[in-house]
């Protein structure tokens, strides 16, 4: 099974270096709502769900989880050819703020895990939408609308295993 839209994404290029856009890409990147923190999250849950009794759970979370790596190495590229570092950390009020596991749900609850990973894909895609009309490079702007259909996508399998499992 694919955990991603079979559409091929865009080319990671930059029309030139602006550390604005790169912060905006920052928020996406390991930010509250982000790439890493959908990793980290995913992989946490495909691990406390790998002993249940259905395993078709694990391997989506952790198919989902791949996908988001693919999602977070696209965007620091990105950051990089924007001119900035791909740290784990965002600029807010002209500070440094760490990325921190504190925004991750560690919840085994089947329910309320999978409630949670449809919520934070609903944020996560409408973060990228505000980012992505903050942007005026198409480049930019396209790899962002790529990754929010794998995002998407990624509702409809969380959605899915909700409706197996919980209903």
């Amino acid at each position: 099974m694919e955990y991603y839209v079979n559409i091929p994404y865009p080319p990671i290029e930059v029309k030139e270096k602006n550390p604005i856009y790169a912060n905006l890409i920052l928020l996406n990147y390991a930010g509250s709502v982000s790439e890493l923190s959908a990793v980290t999250q995913y992989v946490y849950h495909e691990i406390a769900f790998s002993d249940n009794k259905y395993p078709d759970i694990s391997e989506t979370i952790k198919g989902i989880s791949i996908v988001e790596m693919h999602h977070l190495q696209i965007l620091g590229e990105l950051i990089v050819k924007l001119g900035k570092d791909p740290g784990y950390w965002i600029y807010k009020h002209k500070k440094t703020n760490l990325w921190t596991p504190e925004f991750l749900s560690f919840n085994t609850d089947l329910k309320k895990a999978l409630t949670i990973d449809i919520i934070d894909e609903k944020e996560a895609i409408a973060q990228y939408k505000r980012t992505s009309k903050q942007i005026d490079d198409t480049h930019i702007v396209d790899i962002i609308d790529r990754i929010i259909l794998d995002e998407e996508y990624h509702i409809k399998l969380f959605t899915e295993l909700y409706d197996k499992y919980v209903l």
